[in-house]
């Protein structure tokens, strides 16, 4: 655990925390818990967090605490999206982290040029390292596919993954914004909280899948009403190979570009994918 909140309600990372300035009471981060911590200071080959001691039911975290067991990827979402809030609703001592994303190498129109060939042969060892990151407290400094970022929210603490940032060609937005659920992008796109064909990460439940001659529509089941499909065009057809068997009542992340549709006068979004790799299976 990376974040603590104080007696007085302020928010210290582990790397900021001082006990002559911030005092000895610190607590869990979840309002769920607030179980009491104690502070492991940073070593040569360790950085700085809390922990719970477990010596009396005061310092052991709770089951409806976030850091009581694994959370799956939804749970994580979820919880990294509060924690942001919490974290950065008022002025806290913590610690931004930028991850860079690069999703070129999915694109099937991208053809990289020479340099950036050697730049990305070079990088794929380290990158290899990065996403192994289950027994690490330093998060990767780029994201090169959907995968990464499935196994960032199901490895990583949800208060670090609260303080990501991630670096879109210059554009720097909180990890929890960028990741969300199919009625949650819908409500933003339509709320003209978006603009039409903004890219975002988004996950939900593959009810159907309807291919059309020229287009194939992989409908999410509904949340909230919500209509929201993943659309793929005919010249991706070659590149986008599940079948309806390996998709139907999958759970899936998703990347692509949104836009906004009627469907017998409704309200409805849709993100355009042109790969496999477009998608990540949740479970």
């Amino acid at each position: 655990m990376k974040t603590a909140i104080l007696f007085n309600g302020k928010i210290v990372s582990a790397d900021e925390y001082n006990p002559a300035i911030h005092g000895s009471r610190i607590y869990c981060i979840d309002k769920n818990c607030r179980a009491t911590l104690i502070h492991v200071p940073r070593t040569e080959t360790a950085s700085a967090y809390f922990k719970t001691t477990g010596k009396s039911p005061d310092s052991r975290h709770n089951e409806k605490c976030s850091f009581f067991r694994p959370l799956t990827f939804e749970e994580s979402v979820k919880k990294v999206q509060e924690f942001h809030e919490e974290i950065f609703g008022q002025q806290n001592s913590v610690i931004e982290t930028v991850v860079r994303l690069n999703l070129n190498a999915i694109d099937p129109d991208y053809v990289p040029k020479a340099r950036e060939q050697k730049e990305e042969s070079n990088r794929e060892t380290s990158r290899k390292e990065d996403i192994k990151i289950k027994n690490e407290r330093t998060t990767p400094q780029t994201i090169s596919s959907l995968k990464s970022i499935v196994k960032l929210f199901t490895s990583y603490e949800p208060d670090v993954l609260a303080t990501i940032l991630i670096n879109v060609k210059g554009t720097k937005t909180p990890l929890s914004k960028i990741v969300v659920s199919h009625d949650i992008v819908h409500d933003l796109l339509w709320g003209d909280e978006i603009k039409n064909n903004s890219s975002y990460f988004v996950y939900g439940t593959i009810d159907k899948v309807l291919r059309r001659e020229k287009v194939w529509y992989i409908n999410f089941k509904p949340v909230n009403n919500v209509l929201f499909s993943l659309v793929v065009f005919n010249d991706y057809f070659k590149y986008f190979t599940y079948s309806d068997e390996q998709l139907i009542g999958k759970t899936v992340l998703a990347w692509g570009t949104l836009r906004r549709n009627m469907y017998q006068g409704k309200n409805t979004s849709e993100m355009v994918i042109k790969s496999n790799k477009y998608i990540e299976f949740i479970k």
